[in-house]
């Protein structure tokens, strides 16, 4: 399976904290000379905070963030080596942070339920098990 990817989705101001955190923690150049990357904790990342990522999602999908999030939303692409390397590195970046994460398989939910899910079921695999399924009991964590 290839690597799993979020989109993290907030208000601008929020979003250049959230890439200011991140890079802190030493993103460079990719070594494929494509985009940006991070190697932390033992894992790698790769990242893209210029945004274009939003360019892929449809009008009512931005409609829809910006209404949850109060104002034009802001993105960053982060792609992750492993699901355990993603679950260590959202639940480290985003419980200090206000937005929204779209799991790029159906689900959009806001940064605090997500760490949340992820400390309840420590095997989800959101590529597998929508929110909704999790939330009723219906998911497999793994």
């Amino acid at each position: 399976m290839s690597w799993p990817s979020v989109v993290l989705i907030a208000r601008a101001r929020e979003c250049a904290a959230i890439e200011a955190e991140i890079r802190s923690l030493g993103v460079g150049k990719h070594p494929l000379g494509v985009g940006e990357f991070l190697h932390w904790n033992g894992n790698s990342y790769a990242l893209d905070f210029s945004g274009d990522v939003l360019a892929d999602f449809a009008p009512e999908e931005i409609e829809d963030a910006a209404r949850r999030i109060g104002e034009p939303p802001r993105v960053i692409y982060v792609s992750c080596q492993s699901m355990d390397a993603a679950r260590i590195f959202l639940s480290f970046v985003l419980p200090r942070f206000t937005g929204l994460i779209d799991t790029n398989h159906g689900d959009v939910v806001e940064f605090a339920e997500f760490v949340d899910l992820i400390e309840k079921h420590p095997r989800w695999d959101w590529r597998l098990t929508e929110v909704a399924d999790l939330l009723q009991g219906q998911g497999d964590d793994a």
